[in-house]
């Protein structure tokens, strides 16, 4: 009997259960601990303490040779109905959409919040931005501050749970929704671009910046506001040790949260690599996403719409500019500086589910080691959700959402590419199985795009 089979046997029978003989991860220190049992209860963990006081009524699973973490938390998605399988099957139980059409996303929300066959959804809504970027679609746009602390009444009213702001807010504007999104209570998420660098939003109370947009203007801000362009790409060219340390001293004093998202920008530069193209993942791309990407490939860059006072990126730029960031996130991993993992699946060549997996190799590669990895993938993740009395660590009272994987990751990230369960609130499913779903909706996926389009690079 295999191990999902074996825990089925009392999960359906909704009989209280222990795991025992592998390895648990602690989030909270970033260590295993051994000899430790899990017992689960329906879709909470009941208790967590040594194999030797468990009772003798507890019904014991044996999963040796395996480690047992919380469930993953990709917290920089642009989510669609057909990406929750995906998820599911590479451990990923929780996500927030950082920028959708409001009814569309209040409605998958409610759809996924109690479905063991989706990831939990916490989502911002539109992005609240001035005119001059591109997306209509996901873009509430605001004219001056108080029409921007109007914004922010509108979708806290409707319903989001967190905030985002967007790359062409003047700082008036940008400081006017970080004061009332906190006034509201509410999470703020910023894509900065233009006009507002990462010390200024550091400065005006931010609490997560994505993609280390801004960065780049703030090392070198006298030629970012000296330039009539936007020209932060090339900014990205110049490395200064001196200025990074003063940036990330700040980061670090004022406890701000980086979703690096590395991984699309390796593959923004990478756009037409030919194993990419061939990647065995894109059996599970749709094929209207197919015609989406195909707009990021380099005889496509001209024929897109870009922010105002940006030029359509050359190779070489992004190529520059994905160097420039690497070192920039080697320094914050020596500095030991808290990150979160994001994605924003579904961009180029970043499959759901897969391009986690990719972008946890992706930090390590910059010098995170696989424990600090893990603990921003888990109570990193749910803290930045605002989810972390729910999930994110293995605790007693917390929801069971959780994953088993063959081996040691906090030896070798190698292990979380081999993913034997997971479970989302207790409800444990086979990997295998919803990689068969996935495969399932590309067969019967629409052709064509419905026009929507996810962010702005």
């Amino acid at each position: 009997m295999t191990i999902i089979s074996s825990i089925k046997q009392y999960s359906n029978q909704h009989q209280a259960y222990a795991l025992i003989n592998g390895l648990v991860f602690d989030s909270l220190t970033g260590r295993n601990n051994p000899g430790q049992a899990v017992v689960i209860e329906g879709n909470m963990i009941r208790a967590v303490c040594p194999q030797a006081e468990l009772g003798s009524d507890i019904p014991q699973v044996d999963i040796s040779g395996q480690t047992l973490l919380p469930g993953l938390v990709d917290v920089h998605v642009h989510s669609e109905d057909w990406h929750a399988p995906l998820y599911l099957a590479h451990g990923v139980t929780a996500v927030r959409d950082v920028g959708s059409e409001l009814n569309a996303v209040l409605d998958r929300r409610s759809r996924w919040k109690d479905s063991a066959s989706a990831p939990r959804l916490v989502c911002t809504g539109p992005v609240i931005d001035q005119p001059g970027s591109t997306w209509d679609p996901m873009t509430l746009r605001i004219k001056n501050p108080q029409e921007a602390r109007s914004a922010v009444d509108q979708l806290v009213d409707a319903g989001v749970d967190q905030i985002k702001t967007y790359v062409m807010l003047d700082l008036s504007c940008y400081q006017a929704i970080v004061d009332q999104s906190h006034r509201r209570g509410k999470f703020v998420v910023s894509h900065l671009g233009r006009f507002v660098d990462a010390r200024q939003a550091t400065e005006a109370g931010v609490d997560e910046i994505e993609h280390l947009s801004g960065v780049s203007e703030a090392l070198w801000w006298e030629r970012n506001q000296a330039s009539p362009d936007w020209i932060w790409m090339k900014l990205w060219a110049d490395v200064d040790m001196e200025r990074t340390n003063r940036l990330i001293d700040l980061f670090m004093e004022r406890g701000l949260r980086l979703a690096i998202t590395r991984l699309v920008w390796e593959r923004m530069a990478l756009a037409a690599d030919p194993r990419l193209m061939a990647h065995h993942q894109r059996q599970y791309l749709p094929p209207a996403l197919a015609g989406f990407w195909e707009q990021y490939m380099p005889h496509n860059l001209a024929k897109r719409s870009y922010p105002q006072g940006m030029s359509p990126p050359t190779r070489a730029a992004r190529c520059q500019q994905a160097a420039g960031m690497a070192i920039f996130t080697s320094q914050l991993a020596q500095r030991e500086a808290p990150i979160l993992i994001g994605t924003d699946t579904p961009l180029l060549h970043l499959i759901p589910g897969f391009s986690f997996q990719d972008e946890l190799v992706a930090l390590w590669a910059c010098g995170f080691s696989e424990s600090t990895l893990l603990q921003a993938a888990t109570l990193g993740g749910a803290q930045a959700l605002g989810l972390e009395d729910v999930i994110g660590s293995i605790q007693p009272k917390k929801q069971a959402d959780l994953l088993l994987v063959a081996g040691d990751p906090t030896v070798s990230l190698a292990a979380m590419q081999q993913i034997q369960a997971v479970a989302r609130s207790g409800n444990w499913q086979n990997p295998a199985d919803l990689m068969q779903q996935a495969s399932q909706y590309v067969l019967h996926a629409p052709q064509h795009s419905s026009g929507r389009l996810n962010d702005t690079y």
